[in-house]
């Protein structure tokens, strides 16, 4: 392909994988350009799994179902440019050991193989990989022309994630029912943590009597977390008595982490909290923990604060539902009381 073809597609590539907020047919937009553009045989976008155990194809192009369902596959045994943080070039796949399924590869008439890690912001959110159909050398120029596509491809994917999020989250707010509240508040953590790569979430309700908070609904926590002690708000983070969110991005270091052996047993090794306004005041706040050392940057924070707005708006307005019922209810003892 001449430099001025190349161009001309990379121009277009840019405005396909920009141009939506779907985050379906931007994955589909990143996979289909990067075989085209650097002609390969084809292309697949793995994004990592909660527990950073695995990579989990989330959009692939030009490769066959049963290569795509060849078996989970490993940041450790496969490539390893999610643990490194850095390309990979697989040059010849029949010699090259960082190749989980050899024979899976060849099967697919697979030579030689690129990893590009993806990045959505401050966070690793897993990796491109071009596929060619012989084994081969990549010079700079191409190498340098992947990265630059893999950085806009996460940059792509970043704003699917935000606005995707944000989505099902109001989604999930507005048909939340009164009897099952605390399911409701489940799903939306649940929600906050797959989207956000945190391992778990939770939401913690203060008690200004006692100025203790109160772990009501979590996600992805064991008992043995939750049940560590009783979580003081001047002394845990503080997102409580600063209003603002709060980043322990070395749990094992940070003196305001209150509870650090049961935080290591439970593979935390970042948090960040978020103040969650409702009503007048700060009544609650949502945790999100990591699996990994995480510094999140202004969007990511931005994003949380967001997330952590429409939990206070969740919050309060299934405890409206629940004055109003008794309400309701007290009015219609009145009615019966006075029909007797």
């Amino acid at each position: 392909m001449s430099q001025s073809d190349f161009f001309q597609q990379y121009s277009q590539a840019l405005k396909d994988i920009h141009a939506s907020f779907d985050m379906e047919r931007t994955r589909n937009a990143v996979v289909r350009h990067a075989t085209s553009l650097f002609e390969g045989r084809g292309a697949s976008l793995l994004m990592m799994s909660a527990d950073l155990e695995r990579l989990l194809i989330s959009a692939s192009f030009g490769l066959s179902e049963s290569y795509r369902n060849k078996g989970d596959i490993d940041p450790r045994k496969s490539l390893g440019e999610t643990l490194d943080k850095t390309p990979v070039i697989v040059r010849d796949v029949t010699s090259d050991s960082r190749i989980q399924f050899p024979e899976a590869a060849a099967r697919e008439g697979i030579g030689a193989i690129v990893g590009i890690p993806l990045t959505a912001g401050s966070a690793l959110v897993g990796s491109l990989r071009i596929y060619f159909p012989k084994a081969q050398d990549f010079d700079i120029d191409t190498l340098t022309a992947m990265q630059a596509y893999g950085t806009q491809a996460g940059l792509a994917l970043k704003k699917t994630f935000y606005f995707d999020s944000m989505k099902v989250a109001l989604t999930e707010i507005q048909s939340m029912p009164l009897s099952s509240s605390k399911d409701a508040l489940q799903t939306l953590l649940k929600i906050v943590a797959t989207y956000g790569m945190a391992k778990g979430s939770g939401i913690l309700m203060v008690d200004r009597k006692t100025n203790i908070l109160t772990n009501v609904v979590r996600y992805g926590l064991s008992d043995q977390y939750i049940q560590k002690g009783p979580i003081l708000a001047g002394l845990s983070l503080g997102e409580v008595v600063t209003g603002r969110p709060v980043v322990i991005s070395k749990v094992a270091t940070d003196p305001r982490i209150q509870y650090k052996d049961a935080a290591k047993a439970e593979n935390i090794q970042a948090i960040l909290g978020l103040p969650v306004k409702i009503g007048d005041g700060i009544g609650a706040v949502l945790r999100l923990y990591y699996s990994f050392e995480f510094e999140p940057d202004t969007d990511y924070i931005l994003w949380m604060e967001h997330l952590a707005l429409h939990m206070g708006i969740a919050i309060e307005k299934n405890q409206m539902m629940i004055m109003l019922k008794e309400r309701s209810d007290w009015y219609e003892d009145v009615l019966r009381d006075l029909e007797r």
